[in-house]
This record gives structure tokens, C-alpha cells and sequence, in this order.
């Protein structure tokens, strides 16, 4: 036989490269397993952390409903702020300090599937039945039971699930917003209330958490139009309108955590100012915190239940208006939009914000030839606007970014608003651009 026919064997991998890829394997998965326990020793530290720092309402278990089991379910948080002054160092301006009320009540439902959430507020002064004490002012069932009492008489209103219960009064209030360095805002006009110690020029401010809670408190919130004061939204529609406002800034300002580490410091440092149930201190927090880290204003829907004021025996209160009320609880059951029965955008405000002469003009015949009724056109606060901004209450962004594609340019913010105005467009320089080119 021909010795160069004859096929060598296949080559096999000795002994010592078999002993590599064994180790390399087992290298990868100690690895990967203490990668897994890293990540297991964060959240179980983060989470002990916001039980620790966190104070903790055990009596208002019972009310609640139980939490979804899969972590992509909607879960429900009733979220109060309460008007207790205990601790705060100035009291001048927020009433008579005695006791405690809900004074800001939020239905917050959040989709850890999507990273969005729903805001419905309630106004702290809607009459309802709360058990055991007849009609009077929803925020009185805190006075009257604290928080089980509270969660109680939410339900029975709604008819909508509680599955968690968060609690921060003024003091911690205050504090949320100095840790994050201060909240954002935009102002059309000088605004102020001398009640609650509001005060704040024109243009993009920046509050303290002394200025952000006044602005929160604000019942008679009054605008510098043409150098007169005059009342804006001064009611309890207008101030619930604004603690939503006030909500999408201090989210659009909290800084987005990026690791589970992040998300647990994060918690972990708010949780001292909260008070929460006892369950919500055991559960996976921290988890939950980093499925909705993109959150942002244009992801969060805000609506306040529908009603009007009216009086009750000698007291102002808020009455729901049917059936407008019954569509947006049932909307915010079933996850569906909060403001189809609110009404679009019509009557606008039309402000030069970039010195240009005609361009207000300009942008307010755009607008009405696109069916928008223009009120008025005057000149904003400075002419430095690099972009157009449309100003609108916190219920109307979805028809703001509508508007914004309408006209092919500009942004949109969240600000008060003269009851008769439907939205605030500041011309900036894009516009100036599109309009001179289009």
C-alpha cells in the first residue's frame, strides 16, 4: 500500500487546552454568579436601607388592595401630602398649624411594563361621604382617620385600587427639592401669592424648596399682567393644577439612576422624608424604581377629576361633575387616556420671545389659519428665546405636542394660565426662521 495515501488521524486537543476551556468556563460562571450576588447584595441593601430610613404605617395595611403579582402589572399608589407643620421653621404663611389634613391627594398609577404613568388628582376640597363622618371635604378623612381612613374613603369614592400609600408633609417636602438641587420652572409672567410666600420673576427659574412648596400651596396665585396683579387659576382647580406642574419638574430634575447601585442611593436617600406602608417597605422597591427609570414628563399622563365649586352649607367645596367624573375614573381603571373629554387647545396667547419685529404677528396668523383663535399678541418677559415654547396647564401636554407638530417647531413647558387662555406660545428665533422661509 502507498504510504502517501494513508489518512492521518483528526487532530484531538491535547489534555492541557481541554483544561483551559474548563477553566475558562468555570471562570465565566463564578463570575457571572458573582455578578448575580453583587446585584442581590445591592438591592437586598438598598432595600433595608428605605426600611430603615423610611417611617412606616402599619395600620393602613389592612385598607389596601393586594399588589399585582407580576412585575408588569400597573400598581397604584395613593399619594398624600400632608399639611402637618411639625418641624418646619416658618409658619407664617400657611394658616393655622393644629392638626393635619390631605392637602395634596394623588392617584398615581405607574406601568412598569411601559415606564409611563397616570396622575388623577383629587381636590383636597371634593365633598364625598367619608364612613362614619357624613359629607364633608375629602382632605378631612385624614384629619378624622389618618391614613387607613384616608385609603378608606378613596376607594369608596373611585371605586379604584390602592396597592400602596406614600405620605411626605411640608418638612420633607421641602427637602426632596434642596436634594435634588432645586426644581426648574418656566414663568410667562412675575407670579406671587402672599399667602403662601410665593415670589418669582418671569422666564426659567429656579425654586428652592422653600419657594417650590409656597408654589405647591398657592390658593391665590397672582400674575403681573401690564403692571397690574391679577388672580390666575386662584382656586382649587388651580392649585392642583399646579402641584402636577410642579410633579413633572421635579421628575424632569431628578437625576435618572443608570445601575441598580444608583437606583438603591437614590431610594434610599428619599426614603427619609416619606412615610409609607409597611408592605411597600418590604417590597422589591428598588427593583421597581429602576424598571421606571426613563420616566419623564412626556411619558406621564395628569388629569384632576372633573367637578365644581360649589358651597356646602358654609363651606366652599368642590362638587364632581357628572358624567364627566364617572369617564375619567373609569379611563384610569382601564389604563385608557384621562383627557378625551378635555377640550382642545383653541384660545391661544401669542408672545415675541426673540425681539423680532413681525414675528408674533406672523405666528398668530400661521395659528389662525389652522382654526385657533389668537386673544391676544403682545411681548414676553425677555427676547432671548431660542425656541418656540408653548405654555400649557399639565392636563393639556398631549394637545401641546399636537400643536408643536402642527406647526413643525418649538417645545413644550407647563405653566399657570389665566382662566380664559388655553395655551401660551412664545415665539422664539426657530419660529422667526420657519416663518421667514416657509
Amino acid at each position: 500500500m502507498n504510504d502517501s495515501l494513508v489518512t492521518s488521524d483528526p487532530a484531538r486537543p491535547s489534555k492541557s487546552s481541554g483544561r483551559w476551556w474548563k477553566g475558562l468556563v468555570i471562570g465565566v460562571l463564578v463570575a457571572a454568579n458573582l455578578v448575580v450576588g453583587f446585584i442581590l447584595w445591592t438591592l437586598n441593601s438598598a432595600q433595608a436601607a428605605f426600611r430603615d430610613n423610611a417611617e412606616q404605617n402599619t395600620a393602613v395595611v389592612p385598607e389596601l388592595n393586594v399588589r399585582p403579582v407580576e412585575a408588569s402589572e400597573p400598581i397604584t399608589f395613593l399619594v398624600i401630602g400632608s399639611d402637618s407643620r411639625e418641624g418646619l421653621e416658618s409658619l407664617q404663611n400657611f394658616g393655622p398649624s393644629e392638626g393635619a389634613r390631605g392637602d395634596v391627594i394623588m392617584l398615581v398609577k405607574l406601568y412598569p411594563g411601559t415606564g409611563t404613568a397616570q396622575i388623577l388628582s383629587l381636590p383636597r376640597d371634593l365633598l364625598v361621604d367619608i364612613p362614619g363622618h357624613g359629607s364633608d371635604r375629602i382632605n378631612s378623612a385624614y384629619a378624622y382617620g389618618g391614613a387607613p381612613l384616608m385609603v378608606r374613603t378613596v376607594r369608596e369614592v373611585t371605586g379604584l385600587p390602592v396597592h400602596h400609600y406614600v405620605e411626605v408633609d411640608f418638612v420633607g417636602f421641602q427637602a426632596l427639592v434642596d436634594e435634588i438641587g432645586g426644581v426648574r420652572m418656566d414663568f410667562a409672567y412675575p407670579a406671587r401669592d402672599l399667602n403662601s410666600g410665593l415670589a418669582v420673576e418671569a422666564g426659567h427659574q429656579l425654586l428652592d424648596g422653600k419657594q417650590a412648596l409656597a408654589f405647591a400651596r398657592s390658593r391665590h396665585y397672582e400674575e403681573l399682567h401690564d403692571g397690574v396683579w391679577t388672580a390666575v387659576n386662584a382656586d382649587d382647580f388651580g392649585r392642583t393644577h399646579r402641584q402636577q406642574e410642579l410633579i413633572l419638574a421635579i421628575l424632569a430634575g431628578l437625576k435618572k439612576p443608570s445601575s441598580l447601585p444608583e437606583a438603591g442611593s437614590i431610594v434610599a436617600s428619599f426614603a427619609q422624608h416619606l412615610t409609607v406602608d409597611s408592605e411597600l417597605a418590604k417590597s422589591s422597591l428598588v427593583e421597581l424604581a429602576f424598571r421606571m427609570r426613563g420616566i419623564s414628563g412626556s411619558k406621564i399622563e395628569t388629569a384632576t377629576l372633573p367637578g365644581f365649586i360649589d358651597m356646602f352649607g358654609e363651606k366652599s367645596v368642590v362638587k364632581m361633575e357628572h358624567p364627566e367624573a364617572d369617564d375619567v375614573i373609569v379611563a384610569f381603571a382601564n389604563g385608557q387616556p384621562l383627557t378625551t373629554n378635555i377640550a382642545s387647545l383653541r384660545r391661544l396667547e401669542v408672545l415675541n420671545g426673540n425681539g423680532v419685529e413681525g414675528s408674533a404677528g406672523r405666528m398668530s396668523q400661521l395659528l389662525e389659519q389652522q382654526g385657533f383663535e389668537v386673544a391676544s399678541v403682545d411681548d414676553a418677559d425677555r427676547s432671548d428665546y431660542e425656541a418656540t415654547t408653548i405654555i400649557v396647564r399639565p392636563e393639556a401636554l398631549e394637545q401641546a405636542r399636537a400643536l408643536v407638530d402642527a406647526i413643525g417647531f418649538g417645545e413644550v413647558s407647563t405653566g399657570a394660565l389665566a382662566d380664559d387662555i388655553d395655551a401660551i406660545v412664545i415665539v422664539g428665533l426657530d419660529a422667526d426662521r420657519s416663518l421667514r422661509t416657509g
